[in-house]
């Protein structure tokens, strides 16, 4: 029996095991700015270099998000994706210690040589500008999945954010899936509408994800998935990464950061009448806001654990995984200020009797089966 205490454990277990996190939205926050170096440890944000080495993180999937306004803009959605990719490039290639990959090979080398390895996920379906030529380009810039919504229904497929236009895929949104498959792309169901993702589960022949949800059962927000949602991933193959934002974990915590998202919007449009300044409305909003949620009672990391123990007792364990979503929440489970203090979320499941190599699959087994067997 190991004698070790269980944060030695913990620390013990993430420097060993294969490590995957499926969802960090960095590239939006720092990767455009000009002389931001990923490879030092930042005060801001959620997710570098050194906070991956401290969780022992071995692969990040670094998302390139679309904002949902750019639909409104011929060829903006897809040329924004194309630049953060870029960006994604250009910023690991100048980092020593990180390395892109682009399969389960590419991963393992990356190991193999104490590097992390970034591979590269678009975020908004609208990013494909209803092209599969548009689809196929972000597959050869280095995309491995894609997010078939985000917020924001498009042209051929409902959000779960949104209002639905088209009771879930339309004939297109088929077609999408069925090239996402073709191109050995992951098909990622985070976002999505409840018709949108049954369309996807009887569309794929491949594993599908939900790379950043958590459980309906234990927090009833529309981007959780509900049990038969979480059977129907586990029976394609796919897995479930649990998301680290409070709304997502707790019903009463998200019922508080909705009203303060709206009262927030609100008062951006009252501050934008009245001085006709747009980026000064929005960034005393957001201060606004900002104070608002650090009012809230913080939510405990137990609460993440949670969702990982239903998700495991309604799928398998063999169908849950880490999608925590850093740099794209506002607000994070007390004491999981970032991604460097990922080890503590293993100490509470072995404080809870989990095993060592269940928890190997947890962290990071599941994803890389997923990346085998879909990407190659």
């Amino acid at each position: 029996m190991d004698t070790l205490p269980i944060a030695d454990r913990a620390r013990r277990l993430h420097r060993d095991a294969l490590v995957v996190d499926l969802h960090a939205d960095t590239p939006t926050e720092f990767f455009l700015d000009d002389g931001y170096d990923f490879g030092e440890r930042h005060d801001l944000g959620h997710v570098d270099l050194p906070r991956l080495r401290d969780a022992g993180v071995d692969v990040q999937f670094l998302i390139s998000w679309v904002p949902a306004e750019l639909a409104a803009t011929p060829g903006a959605s897809f040329g924004h994706a194309e630049a953060l990719i870029r960006a994604i490039h250009r910023v690991v290639s100048a980092t020593r210690g990180a390395r892109l990959a682009a399969d389960a090979a590419g991963i393992h080398e990356a190991r193999g040589a104490g590097d992390v390895a970034v591979m590269i996920g678009v975020e908004g379906g609208h990013a494909i500008e209803n092209s599969l030529e548009r689809l196929r380009e972000l597959h050869g810039l280095g995309a491995r999945y894609l997010t078939l919504t985000w917020n924001n229904t498009n042209d051929w497929a409902d959000a779960a954010g949104d209002h639905a236009r088209h009771g879930g895929l339309t004939a297109f949104g088929r077609e999408v899936v069925r090239e996402l498959n073709r191109l050995r792309m992951i098909v990622d169901l985070s976002h999505v509408a409840e018709s949108t993702f049954w369309d996807a589960i009887d569309a794929s022949s491949a594993p599908v994800v939900a790379t950043h949800s958590n459980a309906r059962a234990l927090c009833d927000h529309h981007r959780n998935l509900s049990d038969e949602q979480i059977r129907a991933v586990a029976q394609t193959g796919g897995v479930v990464g649990v998301n680290a934002f409070p709304a997502f974990l707790d019903t009463d915590y998200g019922a508080a950061f909705e009203r303060i998202d709206a009262e927030t919007k609100a008062l951006e449009r009252r501050l934008h009448a009245r001085h006709g300044d747009a980026r000064r409305a929005r960034d005393e909003a957001r201060l606004w806001r900002d104070r608002q949620l650090a009012s809230l009672p913080p939510i405990p990391l137990s609460r993440l654990a949670d969702h990982v123990e239903h998700i495991a007792d309604v799928a398998g364990i063999e169908h849950v995984a880490l999608g925590l979503d850093f740099d794209g929440i506002l607000t994070t489970p007390e004491d999981l200020p970032h991604m460097g203090a990922l080890p503590r979320l293993t100490e509470i499941l072995l404080a809870r009797g989990w095993s060592e190599a269940d928890l190997r699959l947890v962290l990071g087994g599941n994803a890389l089966r997923v990346i085998r067997e879909v990407i190659g």
